[in-house]
């Protein structure tokens, strides 16, 4: 098998290059592998089977966008022995733990960034790799409960007295700022977002293509049933009935938040909504593109509906 690197100890290597040497190296692998999105409009149209001959599927979750549902409904459609899911950090500690008979999983799911040693190990000929973001000062909120109420979280301890103000501008928090722009090119790691040289319309530029150009598909959490059609038809999954996994046990209400926190949570993720404003437009054109209508989403409301009372048979 053909690989920049090897697994016996070249991983210091990898972690010894600069962070942007490793993102340039993966977008050059992302480049020459990736599904883009003509193709999975082509693709659409063949109504394809969910079938890996070939190609990769990687989930690429940033946290609080709905992935873990999204990891649950993925993994539906695929064999589970092609499916790996593990985020980056327990990757790192078992790279060999990506393979199975001497072959790279299939679907490899999990939270990592750009620069992560995984691009670097395809064995497939194609990728097909999609993603989802959120409204930001949503995520923020949702991220911000989220860590006060799961101990077992290595930021835990961090988090859970810390108030949304101290939250949305302590250092050690590392989605904050702008952690899905920055996530995607690649800057989170070692805060490396502060040493980039780049202005904020560089940065936004580099977002937009990154998500645009280095994605198959992506998804947006306020439509998070579009995303589901569009991935039915694009990549053949045939189960898209969900419910949701993985909610924060304590939500804070918007309304509650002072207007003057809220203010200071898009000033300090300005290139995060810039992006998702970006996104949206996007995504609802690509929508158009494939017949997404309001009148397909209602169905596909009305027959998830169904099939979460269908869970729920045995509850009076």
């Amino acid at each position: 098998m053909k690989k920049q690197f090897k697994l016996n100890g070249d991983m210091k290597s990898w972690y010894k290059l600069s962070i942007e040497e490793r993102n340039t190296k993966n977008n050059a692998v992302i480049d020459e592998k990736l599904i883009k999105w003509p193709r999975m409009v082509k693709r659409a149209k063949k109504k394809p089977l969910p079938g890996l001959a070939g190609f990769h599927v990687v989930f690429f979750h940033i946290p609080k966008t709905g992935g873990t549902t999204l990891d649950y409904i993925t993994a539906k459609n695929y064999r589970i022995d092609y499916v790996y899911q593990v985020n980056a950090p327990a990757f790192d500690k078992h790279v060999a733990g990506v393979f199975k008979n001497e072959q790279m999983f299939r679907t490899i799911m999990g939270h990592y960034e750009l620069n992560d040693y995984f691009y670097q190990l395809f064995d497939r000929l194609k990728v097909a790799q999609f993603t989802m973001l959120r409204e930001p000062v949503s995520r923020v909120i949702s991220y911000y409960d989220y860590l006060r109420t799961s101990e077992n979280h290595p930021k835990y301890e961090l988090a859970k007295d810390m108030s949304l103000d101290e939250f949305i501008v302590h250092d050690a928090i590392d989605e904050m700022p702008n952690g899905q722009a920055f996530r995607i090119l690649g800057t989170i790691k070692e805060h490396a977002w502060k040493k980039d040289p780049r202005s904020f319309d560089e940065l936004l530029d580099a977002a937009k293509y990154q998500l645009e150009h280095r994605f198959s598909l992506f998804g947006l959490t306020e439509m998070y049933d579009q995303f589901l059609i569009m991935a039915q038809k694009t990549m053949g999954w045939q189960d898209i009935f969900y419910r949701r996994l993985n909610e924060s046990k304590v939500k804070t209400d918007k309304s509650t938040i002072s207007e003057a926190t809220i203010n200071t949570i898009k000033e300090v993720n300005a290139l995060d909504i810039a992006l998702y404003d970006f996104a949206k437009d996007l995504f609802n054109k690509r929508c158009e593109q494939l017949g997404i209508d309001a009148d397909r989403v209602k169905r596909f409301k009305e027959s998830n509906k169904q099939y979460d009372q269908l869970l729920n048979w045995h509850i009076d």
